[in-house]
């Protein structure tokens, strides 16, 4: 019998075949997820889409959704999703223009819906 201990590996050892193992399984997981992405696993089918978006504060904003043929103004906070308003399809504005800012359409439009103008 060899004295006790003598057959485990290292520290230094332990933690390269941690490393490795760790590596091995990320990889495995990037290739799984592109193989399913180019199979479309997870992509929109175009039914629900977010036709612009409102940040309000760090953890506050306003989303417009279309979902079938509604357009609905939805709150996120840290609670639940609430359900603002249900805007007539006909009042949105088609898609931002290049010179647009990211979300300032949503404001524009919220803006135009309820009477008021933005500088």
């Amino acid at each position: 019998m060899g004295a006790p201990g003598a057959d485990l590996p290292g520290y230094g050892a332990s933690l390269a075949w941690s490393l490795v193992s760790l590596a091995l399984v990320c990889l495995a997981a990037y290739l799984l997820l592109r193989w399913l992405g180019r199979k479309g696993v997870g992509r929109s089918d175009d039914r629900v889409r977010v036709l612009g978006r409102c940040y309000l504060e760090p953890r506050r904003s306003v989303y417009l959704i279309e979902a079938g043929s509604r357009c609905l103004l939805v709150g996120v906070g840290e609670g639940p999703m609430t359900l603002l308003a249900e805007i007539d399809k006909a009042a949105v504005p088609a898609a931002p223009g290049e010179d647009d800012r990211p979300g300032s359409s949503l404001g524009q439009a919220l803006a135009k819906l309820f009477g008021r103008r933005r500088g």
